[in-house]
């Protein structure tokens, strides 16, 4: 009976922390930055480099998803025509590297805008292993011709020092906030590389 109660609580309380995630950067956030603030180094994506004295903002998703990923790509493409002329990269990530192909990951970023970028890890060990290291969960479902991905759809900011500085854990953004975030994240390192 006792066990019975632990696990309802278990349940209740993982259900709970998934209703507050979208709540989670205006919440958690500090130094009154929208998103949440973080500092984890992670790995470089070689074909995306951050640009000097810039931001990448990375997403890992998956071109057959029909969730969170064309709100993301949304969103993402907004910040795009908000940052023209700012040095801010869009690094799309595929979780799925066997059905999307880099030629047609990279048609599909050349129609978002010309700071897209797509990475296509080799294979899908890899793809987990990266959204792992920068915090994400992707978890494939189905079986071996009909799958889909249970994913974060986090977007996470990294600058050129390999650290992940802010992460926005919901579609549902204010987007001038999170631009006005992106500017003061890229003043601050300009500030910190300017010699004293």
């Amino acid at each position: 009976m006792r066990k019975t109660f632990i696990t309802a609580g278990l349940l209740l309380l993982a259900a709970g922390l998934l209703a507050a995630m979208p709540f989670l950067p205006a919440v958690v956030s500090s130094g009154d930055y929208y998103g949440h603030r973080t500092e984890v180094t992670v790995p470089a994506l070689s074909l995306a480099p951050v640009p000097a004295e810039g931001i990448n903002v990375v997403f890992f998703g998956y071109n057959h998803c029909g969730t969170v990923c064309p709100l993301q790509l949304l969103n993402l493409r907004q910040l795009h025509d908000a940052t023209a002329g700012e040095p801010v990269q869009f690094v799309f990530v595929t979780l799925d590297p066997e059905r999307d192909s880099q030629a047609e990951l990279d048609r599909v970023m050349a129609g978002l805008g010309q700071r897209f970028v797509a990475v296509r890890p080799e294979n899908l060990r890899e793809a987990q292993a990266l959204a792992l290291s920068y915090g994400d969960m992707a978890a494939r479902t189905g079986n071996s011709t009909e799958y889909d991905f249970n994913h974060s759809g986090h977007l996470h900011v990294v600058t050129p020092s390999g650290h992940k500085q802010l992460v926005y854990t919901s579609p549902e953004l204010d987007l001038d906030r999170v631009h006005e975030d992106l500017r003061r994240l890229m003043a601050q390192q300009r500030r910190e590389s300017d010699p004293v």
